[in-house]
């Protein structure tokens, strides 16, 4: 019966050792996979710095062009206000914050119409004097116009029998294009 306990002790340790020994094979075999997987994913390294590169560019052209204004759409706005005879000659304007968009990437079009876009100062010529108040009323209706302030009247500065107005403005936000909006980060 001894014979037979140490003949089964020698079978289990042997049996053990195989276990181990298989073991120990595919540990090295999955080691071995690890690393190439490790090898593959780092030779991709150069698309994820691709794709970082591409986001931070990206955002920071929405930084710098957020602000983007349609030009033409605004004089054109201001200039299809302007009564005969008088002429937008300058301007001064000042760009508000750039916009930022929804989820889907466009801008909030609630909020752009309350925000500030432009703000400053419109120089009109006129060779009649004009009912200020009542143009800049007329003014305040125009589409994407937040305010509109009468600043002063100058007679005669640029040429005998002409006028000069200076207009306080404020747009909205919808004046700027939406080119280059900036998406909300969550």
């Amino acid at each position: 019966m001894g014979v037979l306990a140490i003949l089964l002790a020698v079978v289990l340790i042997a049996a053990a050792f195989a276990v181990n020994l298989l073991a120990q094979q595919r540990l090295a075999a999955e080691q071995d996979r690890s690393n190439q997987l490790v090898g593959q994913i780092a030779g991709l390294s150069d698309v994820s710095n691709a794709l970082k590169t591409e986001a931070d560019l990206t955002k920071f052209r929405a930084d710098a062009l957020g602000a983007d204004l349609s030009w033409t759409a605004i004089l054109d706005r201001i200039r299809g206000t302007l009564p005969a005879d008088t002429n937008l000659v300058g301007f001064e304007l000042t760009a508000g914050a750039a916009p930022a968009a929804g989820d889907d990437g466009k801008a909030d079009e609630k909020a752009a119409k309350t925000a500030v876009g432009l703000t400053g100062t419109l120089t009109l010529d006129s060779g009649t004097a004009l009912d200020l108040g009542a143009y800049v009323r007329s003014l305040r209706n125009v589409e994407g116009v937040l305010t509109a302030d009468a600043n002063s009247t100058t007679s005669g500065s640029t040429a005998a029998g002409r006028f000069t107005y200076k207009v306080d403005i404020t747009f909205d936000q919808t004046v700027y294009s939406g080119s280059y909006t900036k998406a909300v980060e969550k």
